[in-house]
């Protein structure tokens, strides 16, 4: 008999903004973007210090600001819409994990992920995202997922190379606890 592994995971506007934050801060323009933000800052008040002109005083301050606020305001604004208008965050996703695949259903729709087709699955510390590609991914909520989350990525882990999954079990234990 198989051993499958068995849950929902219910997208939340919480869950999301977590991802989007996840990646904000994952990747070379959004890590650029806030160092950008603090230097800007750095000079606006170097700028006050040394007396230098009022205009560039102010635009290096806007500047900081903006590239401070801004990713996180048009994240949290594009999450709500999302949230509003993309059918598949509305209802729970099913997922089972058995040895030779992943089966992902919704209501009337299935599709079968091969474990080879799992490019990584990472932890952000409430949910966990499963990439099927580098642009592709499938966010599963550590609540919804309850008890499940612990043996899911166990199974993850014998079935996909160590450097696929990068999740700490002991974080994981606490986040489901």
């Amino acid at each position: 008999m198989e051993d499958r592994i068995e849950f929902d995971s219910v997208i939340t506007e919480k869950a999301l903004n977590d991802f989007k934050m996840y990646h904000i801060f994952h990747n070379v323009g959004g890590v650029f973007g806030y160092v950008f933000a603090a230097f800007a800052i750095v000079m606006c008040v170097l700028g006050v210090i040394f007396k230098m002109s009022p205009k560039y005083i102010v635009m290096m301050g806007l500047f900081g600001v903006f590239f401070f606020f801004y990713p996180i305001v048009n994240m949290r604004l594009g999450t709500k819409k999302q949230m509003k208008t993309v059918a598949a965050f509305k209802e729970p996703m099913h997922y089972s994990a058995g040895e030779d695949k992943i089966i992902v259903s919704q209501g009337d729709m299935s599709e079968e992920l091969a474990w080879e087709q799992i490019y990584k699955i990472r932890f952000t510390g409430s949910n966990l995202i499963l990439y099927l590609s580098s642009v592709r991914a499938n966010v599963l909520t550590v609540n919804s997922m309850g008890e499940a989350a612990v043996p899911f990525v166990k199974m993850c882990q014998k079935k996909l190379k160590s450097f696929q999954v990068k999740v700490n079990m002991d974080k994981l234990a606490k986040a489901v606890a």
